[in-house]
């Protein structure tokens, strides 16, 4: 008889999930992986900082984690040959930093941005940001938020020189000036090589009617950065023209857990089954 694949799901660290979102990460870890108990799997949930052994005899790992240990983990375990979802540069692809030139470069419909160092931030790129009708975002360059504070609305230069101050008092180097984009502002939640795809409105009402180029650009800028199980924000105009604004790995998919974990376990069965050279490959750093 063929024994169950032991499947093993990295869970988040507590800096990287505030607040309410602790549980919630939790909480779609341990959907996904008695979803992949239902298929026939075997599974364990670990943290972040457990030991290389605990990996042995592992057929697949699924990561949540984000701390730069954890990613050293990850790269030892890609090392083994055991296949994952995701893998170190898939996640720190979701940084900012790294985000930002590799959807230019995919040709991706963006709000135009720049990047700057917090402590010293280019001279014209504020020149820019003073010039823009509605302002910028101020965001933190790395994980997406940790804290208050990390992404903030700058209607000026100073505004923005002040908010770039409060990141590098944090630790925070780098950050990204990202222009405002007028519209509505619509939350996404993907799986790939899934029909799932849900869309949630600032109030948190699901959208029904999903224009099938919406879906289209989060599946593209999900293959540039190499992701399987995925979020981030739209911005919808009045002509139902989307700019993407935001991309993550792994969101806790709090509004669609139960579907969501659903299709995550199906695409981590079927990568069960791929051959072992049949992985995702994220645009190189």
């Amino acid at each position: 008889m063929t024994r169950a694949p032991r499947c093993v799901g990295v869970a988040r660290e507590a800096v990287y999930s505030p607040g309410r979102f602790l549980a919630a990460d939790r909480a779609i870890l341990e959907a996904t992986g008695r979803a992949l108990v239902a298929r026939g799997a075997r599974v364990e949930i670990v943290e972040p900082d457990a030991k290389p052994a605990a990996f042995d005899g592992c057929a697949l790992v699924f990561a949540m984690c984000q701390g730069p240990a954890a990613l050293d983990g990850l790269r030892q375990l890609a090392a083994r040959g055991i296949p994952l979802v995701h893998g170190a540069d898939a996640i720190l692809n979701c940084h900012r930093v790294r985000m930002v030139p590799i959807l230019e470069q995919a040709g991706l419909p963006r709000p135009a941005a720049r990047l700057v160092d917090s402590g010293a931030p280019d001279p014209e790129a504020l020149a820019w940001l003073d010039a823009l009708p509605a302002g910028a975002w101020v965001k933190r360059g790395d994980v997406h938020a940790t804290q208050p504070g990390d992404v903030s609305h700058a209607a000026d230069a100073a505004a923005a020189r002040g908010a770039l101050e409060r990141l590098a008092a944090h630790g925070v180097p780098r950050a990204v000036l990202e222009a405002h984009a007028p519209g509505r502002t619509l939350k996404f939640y993907a799986v790939r090589g899934t029909p799932f795809f849900r869309l949630f409105d600032e109030s948190g009402s699901e959208v029904a009617c999903a224009h099938p180029d919406w879906r289209e650009i989060a599946d593209r800028a999900a293959h540039a950065l190499g992701l399987a199980v995925y979020g981030g924000d739209l911005v919808v105009d009045d002509a139902g023209a989307a700019a993407l604004v935001d991309v993550n790995d792994w969101p806790s998919f709090s509004r669609c857990r139960d579907a969501a974990a659903e299709a995550i376990a199906t695409h981590l069965w079927t990568r069960l089954g791929a051959p072992r050279d049949e992985v995702l490959h994220p645009h190189p750093s």
